[in-house]
């Protein structure tokens, strides 16, 4: 019976391993053989193990990191980013000297989100689980405060509530979010109680989350269960009802400020948020009477672990803060007018198209609002309805911020005041900066604003733009002065005229004649002020027309048939409000989406046709057989002629699986010593969503918009510069083998405040965006990291952003003077060598796959020489040859190769691409070590290692419990030859 029941399972066993065995060799089959499968692992465990096979690799450094370690470089970077957000909070109120506190003064801290502060987005930017986390108490207390501990426990335990939920999952449409704070009615007596002890002041936090794939919601209902049911009937919990947004406080953050306001003389506001929020209630006592004792507020954003203790020296003084705002803080929202323009429209499938009233999987946005966003439209409209307006409608302005001190200015002009300006000339401003006040030192953000001639009906511009910024350096108290200068080309002066609104039958950048006023201010509303600092100059009449931009885009500019004008004082603003009409979102055209999705096929007169096919090689070369190797074009210019010698020694496919395989890296050619390199994500730094991959031990910076709002150049390029360091040093585990490549800056731009991922993004202002992110490029250039600028353009929105890619329409004065912008000043001040577009698409074309932008604006009249990746390839009409022919390189994805390789066009794009990703790797620190007689290898990862351990053991497994019983078998048959024979043997001594 033991005997049956062993074989029973014995053989259940060897069924078990045997099919586990080859469970596990299919596995490695595919994850070995499938170079997109192999590539998805190798982001998340480590790829190949490169290592040095001969040579001498210290005599070929070609970028040299400041720091000798991995530790240092991140020290550094930690203490550079709590200098960012001393310079970035910005301090928006202080009424009768509030601020600072002094250190020892006795704190009470309300609020669920102050115990566990968010410090920067969800999605591709998250920290990795575990590292981020911060208590303001802790952090005050760190800095010599004292923090009432029954407040700290109370909000830090389950009584207060479970806080707010977890970051919504990519491509949710959100009805509503909670902001998680608590009820007042579920304070403890004994947190009461505790006020008396702790009256120095009362310190409210105020939280507002943001993320990639999902935009802020706009009402605040949903179904009990789902923040995604458009059909849903309930209030949010805590909100006061469900037309109510997520930006405006809600009942329990009301009853929070009241009951502090009640209970404390001074009460200090800290607005935990990237996106600008209504904070009507800091400064409007006619309908929050009860907020009176609000005797301070600081912006602080999202500033990272490291950063939020900037906080503490700013409250206790031993910092002045000195950033400004990078939004226009607007006391209602539902009057901006993007407010009917974004999203889904507020309602299900809003912003969707039909065709015949039959539902299309095309989703759309529409910027009707033209140029007139953010400060441009409020400081414009400002100049028709006066001051009393002004104030109804902005709590405060673009650029503003407050110091503990108090500066004057002395402005000295290149060109005397009232002269007449020429077609290529350059105006300066000197800005003697003095710090009158007695007390503290300080810096001061000076900024320059210009205005140019208006004609009712003509070329559409703002009443004010930002021209030029500059930080001082920190100035002393009591007299000290320090100089900035401001500059601006006569050119920079132009509008774009898509559409000869001045009907002098030209369209293209122009400055029209007339007169031209430059305001040296503190912030965008100080125009208005009799005392700025003032000066005019003049203009011909005929003004300058240049040359080199033309109309690309007349398709997308054309489908919105009325853009806001400022024309008779805004009188058409009706038409903002088209956008959410169903019957506008129906189409009859059915040719629109017949070309919705690329169709291959080439005619000759394409830009990209050719019929001369490239001559590569027909075969793999070896290494010895390549005579030109990657190392040899470093530092050589794009149009080198060994370019093509090196190009000449690939295959077609070695090139197509090249570009097709960007998933977070690009691929190494060894035959050509083209190493494999890291590409990273993360707006706030390299993030890694691995821990066991080649990314670790990297700093966690602030968001984009606490960079911005330091107003700083010099620390925007400090910033550059620590992560190129950090790239530089990459995987000190593996040779050094560095981080080459860096998916940001993103200089998208706060066109609503709803935008999920405006944490990502610098500001609502094109040139503060486009100046402080080419700082960036250019720091982490000089350190061999190519930065990829993103999102190449018009990602302002998440909702259906990748669903088939979102349709945009917009038009190209738009284009060229705010959404554009940035991008053209990271590539020509800034010298970025990388790009990458997003899901969406401009007018009815993908972006990463649109000719116009990629080659005729980027590379033609840009003059960009680098590589464009996708955004992450995972949709069906993100199309590679498509990507390939517009003038994009590289498709983010594990494997997705051009499905079209034979005809002489395909082989000469995929060349091209190629050839934009070796220019830009070789003028990397992916380089280092690389040179004469320096030959490196590649071993297999160590997962690979792990499969191949478990395979081999799986298959000695079952072949050993199927060999068992064979064995058992045999040695039993062993046993009775020998029992027989001992007993024959017995037997014959016995007979004997």
């Amino acid at each position: 019976m033991k005997t049956n029941v062993r074989k029973k399972d014995l053989t259940l066993w060897s069924k078990v391993i045997t099919g586990l065995f080859l469970f596990m060799l299919i596995i490695t089959i595919l994850l070995t053989q499938n170079m997109g499968l192999r590539n998805t692992v190798n982001a998340m465990f480590g790829g190949e193990q490169r290592y040095l096979k001969s040579g001498n690799p210290k005599e070929y450094q070609y970028y040299q990191a400041d720091f000798s370690s991995k530790q240092e470089a991140l020290t550094a970077a930690t203490d550079l980013n709590e200098k960012i957000c001393e310079e970035g909070i910005v301090l928006l109120k202080n009424e009768g000297e509030t601020l600072p506190l002094g250190k020892g003064s006795k704190l009470t801290v309300f609020g669920k989100n102050s115990v566990d502060l968010i410090l920067g987005g969800s999605g591709s930017n998250a920290a990795r689980e575990g590292i981020e986390k911060a208590d303001l108490n802790e952090v005050l207390e760190s800095e010599g405060f004292s923090c009432n501990p029954t407040a700290k426990a109370f909000f830090a335990s389950t009584a207060s509530g479970m806080g707010r939920p977890q970051s919504p999952d990519i491509g949710i449409k959100l009805t509503g979010f909670p902001t998680g704070e608590t009820p007042v009615a579920s304070y403890t007596q004994a947190l009461k109680e505790s006020y008396s002890d702790y009256q120095d002041g009362a310190i409210v936090v105020i939280s507002r989350i943001g993320g990639e794939g999902f935009d802020l919601p706009r009402s605040m209902f949903w179904d009990g269960e789902s923040y995604e049911n458009w059909n849903g009937q309930e209030t949010i919990s805590g909100a006061r009802g469900k037309e109510d947004h997520y930006l405006q406080l809600d009942q329990n953050e009301t009853d929070m400020l009241q009951e502090a306001c009640a209970n404390f003389d001074k009460v200090i506001v800290v607005i935990n948020s990237a996106s600008a929020m209504e904070l009507g209630f800091l400064d409007d006592p006619t309908h929050y009477a009860y907020h009176e004792n609000i005797r301070g507020a600081l912006w602080i954003g999202h500033t990272a672990k490291s950063g939020i203790y900037a906080l503490g020296k700013i409250l206790n003084g031993e910092v002045n803060p000195s950033g400004k705002t990078v939004d226009t803080y607007v006391r209602n929202f539902k009057k901006d007018p993007t407010w009917h323009n974004f999203g889904n429209n507020l309602m299900k499938d809003g912003n969707r198209y039909t065709l015949n009233g039959s539902k299309k999987d095309a989703f759309f946005v529409e910027y009707r609002e033209g140029i007139y966003m953010g400060y441009r439209y409020y400081e414009t409209k400002a100049e028709y309805e006066g001051e009393t307006w002004y104030k109804e409608n902005v709590v405060y302005p673009f650029g503003y911020g407050r110091s503990y001190t108090e500066f004057a200015y002395t402005v000295t002009p290149s060109i005397e005041d009232g002269n007449v300006l020429t077609e290529n000339g350059r105006i300066s401003f000197e800005v003697e900066v003095q710090n009158v006040g007695e007390q503290y030192d300080g810096k001061e953000a000076v900024q320059l604003y210009y205005t140019s001639p208006y004609t009712d009906g003509g070329i559409e511009k703002p009443r004010v733009v930002l021209g030029d910024f500059a930080k001082t350096e920190l100035i002393e108290k009591k007299g000290g002065k320090k100089k900035v200068t401001l500059e601006i080309n006569v050119r920079d002066l132009a509008s774009y005229d898509y559409n000869d609104g001045n009907g002098n039958g030209f369209k293209g950048y122009e400055v029209e004649g007339g007169e031209y006023t430059f305001y040296v201010v503190r912030n965008a509303h100080e125009w208005s002020n009799v005392a700025a600092c003032k000066f005019t100059y003049h203009v011909p009449t005929g003004g300058f027309c240049y040359g080199g931009a033309e109309n690309l885009f007349d398709d997308v500019s054309g489908q919105i048939q009325e853009y806001l004008s400022r024309s008779n004082g805004f009188e058409n603003e009706r038409v903002l409000q088209g956008a959410s009409d169903a019957q506008y979102r129906n189409m009859t055209d059915k040719s629109f989406f017949d070309a919705f999705n690329y169709q291959y096929g080439d005619r000759e007169d394409d830009p990209w046709y050719t019929d001369e096919k490239p001559r590569q090689s027909d075969r793999e070369l070896s290494y010895r057989e390549t005579k030109v190797k990657l190392y040899q074009l470093i530092g050589k210019d794009y149009d080198d002629p060994l370019w093509d010698a090196l190009l000449n020694q690939l295959t077609v496919s070695q090139m197509a699986t090249l570009v097709g395989s960007g998933n977070y890296l690009t691929l190494q050619i060894e035959n050509i010593d083209k190493p494999l390199t890291v590409d990273v994500d993360g707006a706030m730094g390299f993030v890694s969503p691995t821990v066991n991959g080649p990314v670790y031990g990297t700093c966690y910076y602030a968001c984009a918009c606490v960079v911005g709002a330091t107003w700083n150049k010099e620390l925007a390029h400090e910033l550059g510069k620590a992560i190129g360091n950090e790239g530089l040093i990459g995987d000190e585990r593996e040779h050094g083998k560095p981080y080459s490549g860096w998916y940001a800056p993103a200089v998208n731009l706060h066109r609503s405040p709803f935008g999920g991922r405006n944490f990502e993004y610098y500001a609502e202002d094109s040139l503060l965006s486009g100046k402080i992110a080419a700082e960036i490029v250019k720091g982490a250039n000089e350190k061999g990291v190519y930065a990829y600028v993103k999102h190449f353009a018009l990602n302002e929105q998440e909702t259906n952003r990748d669903t088939t890619g979102l349709i945009t329409w917009v038009n190209e004065q738009s284009l060229r003077e705010l959404y554009f912008k940035p991008f053209e000043l990271c590539v020509k001040e800034g010298g970025a060598k990388g790009i990458m577009t997003g899901f969406n698409r401009i007018g009815g074309t993908w972006v990463g796959g649109s000719y116009p932008l990629l080659t005729e604006l980027l590379r033609n009249e840009w003059g960009f020489e680098g590589m464009v990746v996708t955004d992450y390839n995972a949709h069906a009409y993100m199309n590679v040859d498509q990507m390939l022919r517009a003038g994009g390189d590289l498709s983010l994805s594990a494997r997705k190769p051009p499905r079209n390789t034979a005809t002489a066009t395909d082989v000469s794009v995929i060349r091209q691409a190629t050839k934009n990703i070796l220019y830009t790797v070789a003028n990397s620190n992916a380089m280092n070590g690389f040179g004469e007689n320096v030959i490196w290898g590649y071993r297999m990862p160590i997962w690979m290692w792990g499969l191949i351990f478990m395979d081999v053991t799986s298959f000695l497994t079952a072949a050993f419990l199927f060999a068992y019983p064979y064995l058992e078998k045999y040695k039993n048959a062993n046993r009775l030859s020998a029992l027989k024979e001992k007993e024959q043997e017995d037997s014959e001594k016995n007979t004997q």
